[in-house]
């Protein structure tokens, strides 16, 4: 089974994401800030990390993105940054951050669906 950790700090978005992928078959793990997914990463690798990336307060999810792909341990997983804030962000910054996809809220199942197949398709 492929896993999947969906790191965003609204709780009704993680449950979305969450529900849409296990009716697609993968296992999840959730995190509500960049610190409680590095606590995850610590003992468990995901095929796949979806990632907010905009956080209250001062934390960013680009940051955290390079950080991981800055990291041995985590430079190969593919990352699929979201936002509700397009406006903000773009699909370039996302893409310079070492994000493998950008998908802007609100997503579809299918949009969401489709984004995880990809990114699972460059995976070794």
């Amino acid at each position: 089974m492929k896993t999947i950790l969906v790191v965003d700090d609204d709780p009704v978005s993680l449950a979305l994401v969450e529900n849409v992928l296990a009716a697609e078959g993968y296992e999840t793990r959730k995190a509500l800030t960049p610190a409680n997914a590095l606590e995850i990463l610590r003992t468990w690798n995901p095929d796949v990390i979806l990632l907010d990336i905009q956080f209250q307060g001062l934390e960013n999810g680009l940051e955290f993105a390079r950080r991981l792909k800055s990291n041995v341990a985590t430079r190969a997983t593919p990352i699929v940054a979201f936002t509700a804030y397009g406006d903000r962000w773009s699909e370039a910054e996302t893409k310079a951050a070492g994000c493998d996809a950008f998908l802007e809220k609100p997503i579809t199942a299918k949009m969401l669906a489709d984004a995880v197949r990809k990114a699972l398709q460059r995976t070794p």
